[in-house]
C-alpha cells in the first residue's frame, strides 16, 4: 500500500482540517495511507528558536527514515522561512516526489484552484442583491497569486456593473484591515457601500474595528470575506464568505501527487467553492432574533468552555501526578493505558520511542540530534477503549507497527514526543476523519506528561548511576587506587576459604639512612613511609594477588596458596621483595628514609570481617617495642636485611649481638622458622645476587665474587657450581 506524507505545522483551525479531509478522501479512495507529520506549535519569524521548537521540529526528521512514496507540503502554514527551507532540504535528500500546496517558491510541483469565479459570484450578489455601487477590495499581498485571482473576480463584476471601487492592499492578516477600519471611522476615506476582503481574518478584524468605532455592519456597510474560516462563521455578525477552497486544494494536490506516482486518482468533484451567506451582508432574516440567539449561543459556548477547562485542569493534574511517580517504562505504559480514554476521537495510538532512550545514564539531558534510528521501540499500542499491548521493536521505515501488516487505508497523525529539546520519539494517532483530530489541551497534556515521565525515568537512572559510582568509589582508596577496606571485604566474600592466604603489613617508624652527602646529618624532610610502602606493594601485586589499603599506613595482600604451602613461607618471601623494592626506590635520593615494615599473616577465613579483625589485633600485638629480642619479628627483619645486602660481612656473632640472644639460640630459631640454616640462607642470597650480576653487568668473575661478599674468587666459583651445576662463566653464557 502506498503512503502519502503530509507535512504541516500545528493544526489549529478548520481550514487545515478541511485540507486534510480532502487529502484523505482522495488518497484513501486510491487505496493509500495518509501520514500527517505535524506539531503542537507553529513559531513565528520573530520568535527565537527555543529548545521546545527544536523538539517539535524533530518529527520532520522522519522524512529521511520513513518509507513514504510521496509528500504533500502545506508550506503556506509554516510561518518561519528557515523551517520551510529545512523541510524542503529533507524532502530532497530523501528523493521524495512532492507537491507543494503553498505555491512553487520552494521549487516543487504545485497546484492551484480557480478562485476568481467564486469572488465574482460573491461580488455579483453584493451589487445586485444589496444594490452596492461604491466598493473597496481589501486584497492580500501585492503580486500574491491567490490575492490576484480573487481580485480578478471582483474586478470583472465591478467593471461589468460600472461600480466605483478602490483596491487596498493588505496582508491577509489583521493589521492592515484594522488600519483601514480606522481610516473609514475617521473619514480619511469615504465610507463605501461594501468592502470585499480577500480573507476572513481581514474581514473579521475590519468588522470589529468598525463596530467599535460606531459604524454598524451590515446597516452602514457590508463586509464579506474569503476562506470559510471558523472565526468568520462563528463571528457576530457572521461573515458572508467563500468556503471549500482548502478542501478543494487538498483534493487537487493529492490527485496530482497520485498521478506523479503512477496511480490513477478517482476524481472527486466535492462541493467545490461556494458561498455561505451570513448576516454581515444582511442576508439573515429577522436580524434582531438572530442577534439574540447568537448571543445566547455564545454565552452557552463560554459556559461549556469554562466547564471543559476545569475538567481539563483536573485531568492534566492527574497526568502529571501519575507520570511523575513512575518507576520504570512498564509503569509509564500502564499510566498511558489508564488515562488514554481522556483523549477523544482517536481509533488507535502508537507510542514509539528510541530503543536506547535509557542509555548514557551519566548524561540524562543529552539526546541524539538525529533521533530516529532504523528500529524504534513501541512499548504500548492501544485501540480506543481497549487494553494496550506491547509491540516491541519494529522498523522505523514503517512509522508505526500496524503499517507493516495488511490494513485498510489509514489516516495517521504523527507528533513529536519530547521534553524541551530532549527527543524520545513520536506518537502516532489514527483517526477515521481529519475533523476528529484537534490540537487540544488534552492532547498537549498527554504528550507533555509522557515525555516528562520518560525524562524522569532517565533522571532516576542517572541517580542510580551516581549511587553506583559512589559505591564503586568507596571500594577503592583514592590515593593508591588499591581496594579500600570495604572493597577488600567484598573481594574476600568471593574467595574460597583455606585456599588463599592474607598478609597485613604496616610500619612502626622510619629508619633514617643518611647518605655521604649529608655527612651524618639527617634532612628535616621525611618522605611518607606509607606511600613508599604502597608503591612497593603495588609493584609486587599482580593478577594473582590483590592489594588493599586499610588505613593510612596499613595494607593487606591476598594471595593464592599452593597445596601444602603455609602463609608464613609465602609472606616472608614477599617481605624480602618489598624491602628490596623500597631500597631501590630510595636510591639516588639526597636522604633516604626507609620504613620499617612488620607484618602478620594467616589463612583467609569466613566471615571476612572476623578474619581481618583478628589479623588486625595480631598486628597491633606484634608491633616492635624497645630494644632487645622481643619476638620472631626482629629475627625476620634481620633475615630480610641479609637478603637485601648479602655482600656484607655477616656472622653468627653479629646476628646474636643484634638480637641480644646466644649464637646457638639464633641457629635454633633460624632453622625452626625459616626451614634453612643461617649459613645456607646467606649462601643462597649471595648466589642469587651473583646470578643477577652475571646476567645484567659486564663485571668479571672475580669482581662479581667481591661484590657478593667473597674474599676468595676460587671459593666463590666452587660454591656457585655446587648450587647451580654450572661455573659462573658457563652460567653467564647460557643465560645471555
Amino acid at each position: 500500500m502506498k503512503r502519502i506524507g503530509v507535512i504541516i505545522p500545528a493544526i489549529t483551525d478548520n481550514l487545515q482540517t478541511e485540507l486534510l479531509d480532502g487529502v484523505f478522501k482522495t488518497a484513501s479512495a486510491a487505496g493509500c495511507d495518509v501520514i500527517v507529520l505535524t506539531t503542537m506549535t507553529n513559531a513565528l519569524d520573530f520568535h527565537i528558536q527555543t529548545e521546545i521548537m527544536n523538539g517539535e521540529e524533530s518529527v520532520y526528521c522522519l522524512l529521511e527514515r520513513a518509507e513514504l512514496d510521496g509528500v504533500l507540503l502545506a508550506s503556506q502554514y509554516f510561518v518561519k522561512e528557515n523551517v520551510r527551507r529545512t523541510i524542503s532540504e529533507k524532502i530532497r535528500r530523501a528523493a521524495l516526489p512532492c507537491v507543494d500546496l503553498g505555491g512553487s517558491e520552494l521549487g516543487f510541483e504545485t497546484v492551484s484552484i480557480p478562485q476568481d469565479k467564486a469572488v465574482y459570484e460573491l461580488t455579483e450578489h453584493i451589487i445586485t442583491k444589496h444594490d452596492c455601487r461604491r466598493l473597496i477590495f481589501l486584497a492580500g499581498h501585492k503580486d500574491n497569486h491567490d490575492s490576484e485571482q480573487r481580485m480578478q473576480g471582483f474586478l470583472r463584476s465591478a467593471d461589468k456593473h460600472g461600480c466605483t471601487y478602490e483596491i487596498v492592499y493588505g496582508d491577509f492578516w489583521r493589521t492592515r484591515a484594522a488600519e483601514l477600519g480606522e481610516e473609514l471611522i475617521q473619514r480619511r476615506k469615504e465610507l463605501p457601500d461594501a468592502v470585499i476582503c480577500a480573507s476572513d481574518i481581514m474581514a473579521v478584524s475590519l468588522c470589529d474595528t468598525l463596530r467599535n468605532g460606531g459604524i454598524s455592519v451590515p446597516e452602514d456597510i457590508i463586509i464579506t470575506g474569503y476562506d470559510g474560516h471558523l472565526s468568520a462563521l462563528s463571528h457576530f455578525p457572521a461573515i458572508t464568505t467563500v468556503c471549500g477552497g482548502t478542501k478543494e486544494l487538498g483534493i487537487r494536490g493529492t490527485e496530482k501527487l497520485l498521478s506523479m506516482l503512477g496511480i490513477s486518482p478517482i476524481h472527486n468533484e466535492g462541493s467545490g467553492l461556494h458561498i455561505i451567506f451570513g448576516s454581515s451582508c444582511g442576508c439573515v432574516e429577522r436580524f434582531q432574533s438572530y442577534k439574540e440567539a447568537a448571543l445566547l449561543v455564545e454565552k452557552n459556548i463560554s459556559n461549556e468552555a469554562e466547564a471543559s477547562e476545569l475538567l481539563e485542569m483536573r485531568i492534566h493534574s492527574d497526568y502529571i501526578t501519575k507520570t511523575c511517580s513512575v518507576q520504570d517504562l512498564s509503569d509509564l505504559t500502564a499510566t498511558i493505558d489508564e488515562t488514554a480514554h481522556s483523549l477523544k476521537g482517536y481509533k488507535s495510538m502508537y507510542w514509539c520511542i528510541l530503543p536506547d532512550w535509557d542509555s548514557s545514564p551519566e548524561q540524562p539531558e543529552i539526546c541524539k540530534t538525529k533521533p530516529f534510528p532504523k528500529q524504534m521501540l513501541c512499548p504500548i499500542a492501544k485501540d480506543a477503549w481497549k487494553d494496550g499491548r506491547n509491540v516491541g521493536l519494529f522498523h522505523a521505515k514503517d512509522i508505526v507497527p500496524v503499517l507493516a501488516a495488511p490494513h485498510e487505508p489509514m489516516l495517521l497523525f504523527v507528533l513529536p514526543l519530547h521534553a524541551s529539546s530532549q527527543v524520545f520519539g513520536y506518537c502516532g494517532l489514527a483517526y477515521e476523519n481529519a475533523a476528529d483530530f484537534t490540537v487540544s489541551v488534552m492532547l498537549f497534556d498527554m504528550m507533555s506528561s509522557v515525555a516528562n515521565g520518560l525524562r524522569i525515568l532517565r533522571h532516576k537512572l542517572y541517580a542510580e548511576y551516581l549511587q553506583k559510582r559512589i559505591e564503586e568509589a568507596s571500594l577503592y582508596d583514592k590515593m593508591t587506587d588499591m581496594l579500600s577496606k570495604k572493597g577488600l571485604l567484598l573481594f574476600l566474600e568471593k574467595q574460597v576459604p583455606e585456599k588463599n592466604g592474607i598478609m597485613l603489613v604496616t610500619t612502626a617508624k622510619l629508619a633514617a639512612t643518611p647518605t655521604s652527602q649529608q655527612k651524618g646529618q639527617l634532612s628535616d624532610t621525611v618522605m611518607q613511609s606509607e606511600l613508599l610502602l604502597a608503591n612497593a606493594i603495588r609493584l609486587i601485586s599482580g593478577r594473582k594477588m590483590q592489594a588493599a589499603r586499610l588505613d593510612k599506613r596499613t595494607f593487606a595482600v591476598v594471595f593464592p596458596l599452593a597445596e601444602g604451602t603455609a602463609p608464613e613461607q609465602y609472606t616472608e618471601e614477599l617481605m624480602i621483595q618489598l624491602e628490596v623494592l623500597i631500597r631501590k626506590m630510595q636510591e639516588g635520593s639526597a636522604v633516604g628514609f626507609l620504613p620499617e615494615p612488620y607484618y602478620v599473616c594467616g589463612y583467609v577465613t569466613a566471615p571476612p570481617e572476623t578474619c581481618i579483625s583478628a589479623l588486625w589485633d595480631k598486628l597491633n600485638d606484634s608491633k616492635p617495642k624497645g630494644k632487645g629480642f622481643i619476638g620472631i619479628s626482629q629475627l625476620k627483619m634481620l633475615r630480610r636485611e641479609i637478603h637485601k645486602a648479602p655482600e656484607l660481612d655477616w656472622s653468627l656473632a653479629e646476628l646474636a649481638k643484634r638480637l641480644n640472644i646466644s649464637k646457638s639460640y639464633v641457629q635454633k630459631l633460624y632453622k625452626e622458622h625459616f626451614g634453612i640454616s643461617y649459613i645456607d640462607d646467606l649462601l643462597e642470597a649471595r648466589i642469587r645476587m651473583a646470578k643477577q650480576l652475571l646476567t645484567t653487568t659486564d663485571l668479571r668473575v672475580n669482581e662479581v665474587a667481591a661484590s657478593c661478599g667473597y674474599q676468595n674468587a676460587t671459593h666463590f666459583m666452587r660454591q656457585f657450581k655446587e648450587k647451580t651445576g654450572l661455573s659462573p662463566t658457563e652460567y653467564k653464557k647460557k643465560e645471555i
